[in-house]
């Protein structure tokens, strides 16, 4: 009798789709849930159910992942992109030296963190992008991973642990 997980696997594996849709139903429905005044919400379940579901064995082609990741940056820049304009005034350059030291000090606790715990560069990258909610973060990491010539194993480890350490962290970031 085969187990569950897999007749999981094999299923993703020939439909990877349901993957995708089974994270996003399972995460809106996670979302809706409140903990006292503390709730996740559709996007960050969303992205946590996709790291469950990804135990599966789940591989998604580049093209595709490509084309939501883009998606979802064109959607946070289109709702946030005009309240951002708007709200520039006279008390902005404070904000922007908040924004300088909140970023430089992210960048220095992932790194020293990522040594002290001998972590690998895909999932510190994934981490920085989660933790300081910089989806951009994944794009460029996966760009240099993928430049560095390190062999389709390493590469492809590496690429997923970007997607693992911003799945998890985006929650305590947000």
């Amino acid at each position: 009798m085969e187990s569950i997980y897999t007749i999981v696997h094999e299923l993703f594996k020939s439909v990877p789709e349901i993957a995708f849709f089974l994270s996003l139903a399972l995460g809106y429905l996670v979302g809706a849930f409140s903990f006292g005044k503390f709730q996740l919400g559709g996007v960050a379940s969303s992205l946590l159910m996709a790291v469950l579901v990804s135990q599966f064995g789940v591989h998604i082609d580049d093209t595709v992942k490509n084309l939501l990741f883009a998606l979802f940056i064109f959607a946070v820049g289109f709702t946030s992109g005009p309240m951002f304009f708007r709200s520039l005034g006279r008390q902005s350059l404070r904000e922007i030296v908040l924004c300088a030291v909140l970023a430089v000090s992210g960048l220095i606790t992932v790194v020293a963190l990522s040594h002290l715990f001998g972590l690998d560069k895909g999932l510190a990258a994934g981490i920085a992008a989660g933790g300081l909610t910089q989806s951009a973060i994944m794009g460029t990491a996966e760009s240099a991973i993928n430049s560095m010539n390190l062999g389709a194993e390493v590469t492809s480890e590496l690429v997923a642990n970007i997607s693992v350490g911003y799945g998890v962290t985006y929650i305590f970031g947000s």
